[in-house]
């Protein structure tokens, strides 16, 4: 019997399942399973990404005899046809960069800078709206943990950043680039380390802080760019002298290394990864709002920090006291705590310490 794997979003209530689904060693779902909601439920809430039915129930499923419920904003938008074809592009990309990056690292390929930002634009080029863009690239994470797709996300939010700052338009194809290629040095560090789920031991995390240095010399010897090459080389430096590998400060760091480093650390944190789930966004908000201020650019930071409240407005959400909502207003001072309607009662966070959003639905 043909069996289909489908990203859960996908998945119609009335489809059997094919095969069996395991959360680390718990088994969530047997296979035969016909999926209902609290199936769906259990899936969804696990962090399940995809899974296996039969390819029969593609056109069978009975979903207008089951009950569905209220759809959250992100369940209506990764349904909406536009963000299915931004999916397929972005998929598509994923892998023919990932070669590239390859070739480039490995095989000594020359670089196209060119061509590099023209795979980026591609996808983001039916998207004018830097908000929606942000929406969708906040909803489409869930596709890989690789090297590759968390690089082509940082060139996005990069260029997302970027227009939020009127950059023109070479410096925007500069910091797109440099997104792409900032984490380079990581195709050359044993894919052993670079996917292991578990705890890295002190000589791997060690190999790992090698990438920056690698991928600077890397793109040194193809003759890229200046301000591309320093961001793959200081990525991971922090403003007050707290970062790696060569523990500079503010002033000694290129603003394109600055605002990379700003969106590689949101991008890593919300991201789902092999040996954690991703945190809520609203949650990275607040810890860059607690200690970002020393260690990232208040320039870049202030902008991007309130870029984000502003993309999830009327998101619903869910409250630390279990209650959900639907963000109406954001705080220009506070990005972390936006006003919330619970029903019919507004809950301004900012008048609530012990308030905090957990999740965006």
């Amino acid at each position: 019997m043909n069996i289909v794997q489908l990203m859960l979003h996908r998945v119609k209530l009335g489809m059997t399942l094919a095969e069996d689904v395991y959360k680390d060693t718990q088994l969530l779902v047997q296979k035969g399973t016909v999926l209902d909601n609290e199936a769906i439920n259990i899936l969804r809430y696990s962090g399940i990404v995809s899974i296996a039915v039969y390819g029969k129930d593609l056109a069978t499923a009975p979903e207008a005899k089951v009950e569905v419920p209220k759809q959250t904003h992100s369940e209506k938008l990764r349904n909406k046809e536009a963000f299915k074809v931004f999916e397929k592009q972005f998929q598509e990309s994923t892998e023919e960069f990932s070669k590239t990056l390859t070739d480039i690292a490995q095989n000594d390929k020359e670089i196209n800078l060119e061509e590099l930002f023209s795979s980026a634009n591609e996808i983001m080029a039916g998207e004018t709206n830097t908000y929606h863009l942000m929406d969708i690239l906040s909803n489409i994470r869930y596709f890989d943990d690789s090297t590759y797709a968390h690089s082509l996300n940082v060139a996005m939010l990069a260029n997302v950043l970027g227009r939020w700052l009127h950059f023109g338009e070479k410096d925007l194809r500069t910091l797109t680039v440099a997104g792409m290629l900032h984490d380079i040095g990581k195709v050359l560090i044993p894919a052993e380390i670079i996917q292991k789920p578990g705890q890295l031991t002190e000589e791997e995390y060690q190999t790992i802080k090698t990438h920056p240095m690698q991928g600077y010399r890397l793109l040194k010897r193809k003759n890229v760019d200046e301000n591309i090459a320093r961001a793959a080389l200081l990525h991971h430096e922090k403003c007050d002298g707290s970062g790696y590998p060569l523990g500079l400060k503010g002033d000694k760091i290129n603003d394109i290394a600055k605002i990379i480093t700003i969106v590689d650390i949101y991008e890593a944190m919300t991201a789902d990864r092999c040996y954690r789930d991703g945190l809520c966004p609203f949650h990275v908000i607040k810890m860059l709002e607690d200690e970002g201020f020393y260690k990232y650019d208040p320039r870049y930071l202030l902008p991007f920090l309130q870029g984000l409240s502003d993309t999830y407005l009327h998101n619903t959400i869910l409250l630390s006291d279990g209650r959900k909502g639907e963000i109406v207003m954001t705080n220009k001072n506070y990005a972390s705590r936006p006003c919330i309607m619970c029903d019919n009662d507004y809950v301004d966070l900012t008048q609530y310490p012990s308030l905090s959003i957990v999740a965006v639905l």
